[in-house]
């Protein structure tokens, strides 16, 4: 077989190998470029994979899944803001309970509660 002046079987041939590149391809697989139906088949796909990342994502935060420093000694049990950059933060440690004013470049206790202290004078404040 020749193919361009060049043999392409035989015993100095090429071969087959060779061959099956020099030769041209066949009409129907010299089409590569997908088609519209290959583009939604690749943006589905990729949809489905996002979806996946966020439901699991979600569904991690959703049950809770351990983070770093929980149920450790200390806890946060809640806060506000006073500003741009300051707060006040309750933490538990050790049955104690702290008031702590946080800002950019301090922590301070502003107050400590004992256990029921708080309880109690709240029950006292709403009872005025």
């Amino acid at each position: 077989m020749m193919y361009r002046g060049v043999r392409l079987s035989g015993p100095r041939g090429v071969g087959p190998l060779l061959a099956s590149c020099l030769l041209p391809l066949p009409a129907a697989a010299a089409q590569t470029a997908p088609g519209i139906e290959g583009l939604g088949r690749t943006l589905a796909a990729l949809a489905l994979i996002l979806g996946l990342i966020l439901g699991g994502g979600w569904l991690l935060k959703r049950l809770g899944a351990a983070r770093p420093g929980a149920g450790g000694l200390v806890k946060v049990l809640g806060g506000a803001s006073l500003g741009g950059r300051e707060r006040v933060v309750v933490v538990e440690v050790e049955g104690e309970r702290l008031v702590l004013g946080v800002s950019p470049g301090r922590v301070q206790a502003l107050h400590v509660l004992k256990s029921g202290d708080f309880a109690a004078r709240l029950e006292r404040e709403q009872g005025r």
